[in-house]
């Protein structure tokens, strides 16, 4: 698996792209995609990146974070996350059929989304940033 990763960062580096550039490129499409924002996040995450000048395919490849086995993982920690920051306790997680129950599971996924996001970001945009000027010196 991280091998790929490295493959694909000397690969962008022999095209020219600074560290820095492919390390923001991929924390930005980190952090779209743990935003839960279904069916959303290749349009976001290209518009941002066309704004911002990055390469959109280094962009589009961090939003790969959010995959169908993924997802779930990442709905959950977020839901929990801002659970914790508005409430001050975590979820009861409850099984049931009845949707109106999702109401109270919207506003603390979006801020935990957005605090998870930030923080897996964040490590990746270092993680990248690392191993980019390794490969480049």
């Amino acid at each position: 698996m991280f091998s790929k990763y490295r493959e694909t960062i000397r690969g962008f580096l022999r095209k020219g792209l600074l560290p820095s550039e492919i390390a923001f490129a991929i924390a930005l499409g980190n952090f779209v995609g743990i935003l839960p924002i279904l069916g959303l996040h290749t349009v976001l995450a290209v518009g941002l990146a066309y704004l911002l000048r990055l390469n959109i395919v280094i962009v589009f490849l961090g939003t790969q974070i959010s995959n169908p086995f993924s997802f779930p993982f990442i709905l959950f920690v977020s839901a929990q996350i801002g659970n914790l920051m508005l409430c001050g306790r975590l979820l009861d997680v409850q099984l049931t059929t009845d949707l109106t129950v999702l109401k109270t599971y919207i506003m603390p996924t979006v801020i935990g989304s957005v605090i998870l996001g930030f923080a897996v970001s964040s490590l990746s945009y270092f993680l990248t940033l690392s191993v980019a000027r390794r490969f480049r010196a």
